[in-house]
């Protein structure tokens, strides 16, 4: 006979989840902040070798991304490309436009530093159906959504 979970043993499952959201956070963290540290990288900086490493970006979606005002973007781009970290290349759509992008350097401290974990993340998923794996990437993709709309509640506040 199979017997259903009970609200108690549900509602543990939640908490477990949840705890291990804010400890998966927290590990992030602590290991973006110490590649920071191991590379003189601050928080901003960090932030926006992450955003151009998916896809140059134009200086003010960089600014949007990472949350700083355009001419505060400006100077970190400028201490970021003095460290040979990015650099500005024009818009193949539109010659006006500047685009930042990640510098061959910068491509191979990322890979050093997160293609172990990218490996390890990619074997963990090994175990998981591919019907899991849709629940997973259905869950990680909803509470991204649920955190930038956090974020937003919060700069509404601290615009009030």
């Amino acid at each position: 006979m199979i017997k259903e979970k009970s609200n108690e043993d549900k509602h543990h499952l939640v908490d477990a989840i949840s705890l291990a959201c804010m400890r998966w956070q927290e590990a992030t963290e602590s290991f973006d902040e110490t590649f920071g540290k191991l590379h003189g990288l601050n928080s901003a900086e960090r932030r926006c070798l992450s955003v151009i490493m998916r896809v140059p970006q134009p200086a003010n979606a960089v600014a949007r991304a990472i949350g700083l005002a355009p001419p505060s973007v400006t100077a970190l781009i400028d201490r970021l490309s003095a460290r040979d970290l990015l650099y500005r290349v024009p818009d193949p759509n539109d010659r006006r436009r500047v685009l930042v992008a990640p510098s061959e350097k910068a491509i191979r401290l990322g890979r050093e530093a997160y293609g172990p974990i990218e490996q390890a993340g990619a074997q963990m998923l090994k175990q998981f159906s591919e019907a899991e794996k849709q629940v997973i990437l259905r869950f990680v993709t909803q509470a991204i959504e649920m955190q930038e709309r956090e974020l937003e509640r919060l700069l509404q506040q601290d615009k009030s």
